[in-house]
């Protein structure tokens, strides 16, 4: 079984267990933890792994995508694991962004190193040393290293690492299966890795299907 999913499998609400004391201990937080948190987007075990941020929040945008009950169990019963299926009424930043086709297609899964959601967590210093204390990040870290990075390394898999602000993978992992975004562009808040990245990425999915 996979951490990641073994773990978000035990979400029970907006919220994860292991993630509630710290939001208890740290109350002043702007978190907006009303609605389902998009811990990740897409198949886990999609070849193209991409390591975003963290969820967004935006007032009116995020309440019309949770807009009655069966919206919101729709959600979480993707990240529990108990449905494949995207959610229906998935943001537009997903169903419409540069990687909407291939979430579609099972081929990429974006993962939030961040789960929960804020309007700009890069200018929220108390919500980010709050993020830092997060049970799920630390698992989210451990994922990457003890899963993903062998099979990337080893060709398996593509990772694009595009916001390491909050993964701290070493960048000698870099190559051809593991792609950095440039820390300059990707900071504070670039929604998605460069073209030349997305384009190294379809590359090397083709490649794949063909020796398949």
């Amino acid at each position: 079984m996979s951490l990641i999913k073994d773990f978000w499998a035990r979400l029970n609400g907006s919220v994860h267990p292991d993630d509630a004391s710290v939001f208890s201990a740290y109350p002043e937080h702007s978190f907006d933890l009303k609605f389902p948190p998009p811990a990740f987007i897409g198949r886990l075990d999609a070849p193209i792994v991409i390591l975003m941020s963290n969820g967004g929040y935006k007032a009116g945008i995020t309440e019309a995508e949770f807009p009655d009950e069966n919206s919101v169990t729709e959600y979480l019963n993707f990240i529990r694991g108990d449905t494949k299926t995207l959610p229906s009424r998935l943001s537009s930043y997903y169903a419409g962004g540069a990687f909407a086709t291939w979430m579609r297609e099972g081929k990429v899964v974006l993962v939030n190193a961040v789960a929960y959601r804020s309007p700009s967590l890069s200018k929220e210093p108390y919500n980010k040393r709050v993020a830092k204390r997060l049970r799920s990040l630390e698992l989210h870290r451990r994922w990457i290293m003890e899963e993903i990075l062998p099979e990337a390394t080893q060709g398996r898999r593509f990772l694009l690492v595009h916001r390491n602000g909050w993964w701290k993978i070493p960048t000698e992992y870099a190559g051809a299966c593991v792609l950095f975004s440039d820390p300059a562009r990707a900071e504070p808040n670039r929604p998605a890795p460069d073209q030349e990245k997305l384009e190294c990425a379809s590359a090397w999915i083709q490649k794949s299907r063909s020796l398949a």
